[in-house]
């Protein structure tokens, strides 16, 4: 005879993270309430207070963790790829298959962007945007040495990462540009080629 799987049960953290993230990033962090994480993940306010402290530490721990999980996947495509350009586009394809991966997260770090600053708790993310800035900039400094580029490092990294927020609040918008390797490679050769007609340059 059979029987039904019964449906997994997430461990409370993970649940609360769960229920945050997708609270945050659909209504910011002022607009959401403790209660609602709790009844959302199905635990109790002293469970969440266990894990996480308060909302606070709980919106700031979520943010810290992301950027630094796309930090280490960019660093890790940089390792794998061979010359500049393809870092670069490697660098930028990785980041968007985070993005992909968990679009409520990357949703809520554009909440915290744009929110007014007294809304949300203090997160340093411009050391985070200026991480991901180096990274890109140590690429485009590293195929301007090697005769692959040519430009200002900084004002390449600029270029590059501007564009990426573009496609990036795009697709999570509207759902479109598909964000993958196509989409990173024709980016990057949007910025070396440049679109000029070649006789006017």
């Amino acid at each position: 005879m059979k029987t039904e799987a019964t449906p997994a049960v997430l461990p409370a953290r993970e649940a609360i993270r769960r229920a945050a993230i997708r609270l945050f990033s659909q209504k910011g962090f002022a607009a959401t309430s403790t209660r609602e994480i709790c009844e959302q993940a199905k635990v109790t306010k002293p469970v969440l207070y266990y894990h996480f402290g308060s909302k606070e530490q709980l919106y700031r721990g979520l943010v810290v963790d992301a950027g630094n999980e796309s930090l280490k996947q960019m660093l890790l495509a940089a390792s794998r790829a061979r010359g500049a350009r393809e870092k670069l586009v490697d660098v930028l394809t990785a980041d968007f298959e985070v993005t992909r991966r968990n679009p409520p997260m990357a949703q809520m770090f554009f909440h915290l962007l744009f929110a007014p600053r007294e809304e949300t708790p203090t997160v340093n993310y411009i050391e985070m945007g200026m991480a991901w800035l180096r990274l890109i900039e140590g690429i485009a400094s590293e195929g301007v040495h090697n005769r692959e580029l040519k430009g200002k490092p900084r004002e390449i990294a600029e270029a590059l990462l501007g564009i990426h927020m573009i496609y990036t609040m795009g697709y999570l918008l509207v759902g479109e540009p598909d964000l993958d390797r196509t989409l990173a490679k024709r980016i990057v050769n949007l910025m070396l080629r440049g679109c000029g007609n070649a006789s006017e340059r």
